[in-house]
């Protein structure tokens, strides 16, 4: 077993976790220190500039991708590594995104945290290009073309629905206002209020998302506004809470139609007064927050049952922004198919999916969205042996869906399915570059750099026309 050397801050709520780690990578001969209080341990990566932070993903007060955003801030050559026992592919892309090293399953082994150590003290100070060794990404940029890349740049397809949502987002993030965000789960609601929050003043400042059905009433209660100590059993030490931690950032509450008519009342009360106090508490402290709430439930009709404050929903209900269905981003599951399957097989291996594979695709409804599909080609991807996904490749409710086609198997070529995926996105990107032109012809074909005669002619083809 080798020895390193170097300053290390380790990040985790569970006090036995951070000892476990402390004690493998001490015997390293790391000089570690320890916090599990994860606002705490942003102000001491400003103090003791570590040279890697290991922090854990879930804690209460900031989540993992906070910590990391706020260590880069600092110094953009601190490499942060992510610890986490729910892996999915999501977390390696959400942290690859913000500039992260790698992440460690969770239990990790001596040898894990080891080679992890090892691999961020020789690539200190140096531009990352590799892929996060648990997840086997390919990433298209270095690390700090990630941090720099706009949050809207993560908001992908071409369809006019997904186009639209990413052209109502650049208009919101100019202004203050609270977004209420709805859509169905899997739509990508917080990926958007990132997005909002990536786009706007506040960038520079933290973004706090929080589940409001996660926790149960009174942890949420002091999650959000903060405890004293004593406020209640268990509550040893003060507590900051996330409108807090938050100041000149953004709060993300996901579905906050979960929250109880309490809490409700008490967060009408913060976003009118703008100062809030902690449980057990009699001090005011001042915020200045932006909230972007979201909701997979229609809330004026919650608002009707008596089940959600009217006065709040009108509150956060400022800007709201629908979130399209997969099923109705036309063009956009081919488009997301393949860019999920560039990420998870490695831009190296050119993979691709049969026409059989694009019929399956194109005919499923996607319940979960692209959640569901991201999660099934990451399946496939893993599976399938050989670069071209086939229709046998996928579950059988993706194939039965596209056995209901009349003969697409058979009759399908790659050519024709080639045709579709352009056709599909010739529309799709010909109605967004027409609205942002307020459909002048002349201005679109200079931006596109073609003729005008051949926008004409396209939108004829695609049977394109003005909306009243």
């Amino acid at each position: 077993m080798g020895m390193g050397t170097g300053k290390i801050l380790i990040v985790d709520d569970e006090v036995d976790a951070l000892d476990n780690c402390r004690r493998i990578l001490s015997r390293l001969g790391y000089d570690c220190l320890t916090e599990h209080d994860p606002i705490r341990a942003v102000q001491r990566i400003q103090q003791e500039r570590p040279e890697l932070v290991l922090t854990d993903l879930r804690m209460p007060g900031l989540d993992g991708i906070s910590v990391l955003v706020e260590a880069k801030r600092v110094d953009p050559k601190i490499n942060v590594v992510l610890m986490t026992a729910y892996a999915t592919v999501q977390t390696a892309v959400d942290s690859m995104r913000y500039g992260a090293l790698d992440y460690v399953l969770k239990p990790y082994s001596s040898k894990n945290l080891e080679d992890v150590a090892k691999r961020a003290f020789e690539y200190r100070g140096q531009p990352r290009t590799g892929s996060p060794s648990v997840a086997g990404l390919d990433r298209p940029a270095s690390a700090g073309d990630a941090v720099r890349k706009s949050g809207i740049d993560f908001i992908r397809g071409t369809s006019s629905a997904i186009c639209g949502v990413k052209e109502l987002v650049r208009k919101v993030a100019r202004t203050d206002a609270n977004v209420l965000i709805y859509g169905e789960s899997g739509t990508g609601k917080e990926l958007v209020a990132r997005a909002i929050h990536d786009e706007s003043d506040r960038a520079s400042r933290p973004f706090v998302p929080l589940d409001c059905v996660a926790l149960p009433d009174s942890l949420l209660e002091s999650e959000l506004f903060g405890h004293e100590k004593g406020a209640f059993t268990g509550a040893h030490a003060a507590k900051v809470g996330l409108f807090e931690t938050a100041n000149r950032g953004t709060v993300f509450l996901d579905e906050v139609s979960g929250m109880s008519q309490t809490l409700q009342s008490r967060l009408l009360r913060v976003l009118q007064e703008r100062h809030v106090r902690r449980v057990g508490g009699t001090r005011y402290a001042d915020i200045d927050v932006r909230v972007i709430a979201a909701s997979n439930r229609d809330l004026e009709d919650a608002c009707r049952k008596g089940e959600f404050r009217e006065d709040l929903f009108y509150r956060l209900n400022v800007i709201p922004i629908l979130l399209p269905p997969l099923r109705e981003r036309q063009g956009d599951v081919q488009v997301l198919a393949q860019e999920f399957l560039m990420r998870f097989r490695g831009r190296g291996s050119e993979p691709a999916f049969d026409p059989a594979a694009l019929a399956c695709l194109t005919a499923h409804t996607w319940p979960g969205n692209v959640r569901e599909l991201q999660n099934v080609i990451e399946r496939v991807a893993a599976l399938a042996d050989g670069p071209t996904i086939r229709a046998e490749h996928f579950p059988e409710r993706i194939r039965a869906a596209g056995s209901d086609e009349s003969g697409a198997e058979e009759a399908g070529s790659y050519k024709q399915a080639k045709q579709e995926v352009v056709r599909s996105f010739e529309r799709s990107f010909l109605l967004e570059l027409l609205r942002r032109h307020d459909w002048h012809m002349s201005n679109a074909a200079q931006e596109a750099g073609v003729d005008r005669k051949t926008i004409e002619r396209m939108v004829k083809r695609h049977g394109l026309r003005e909306p009243s």
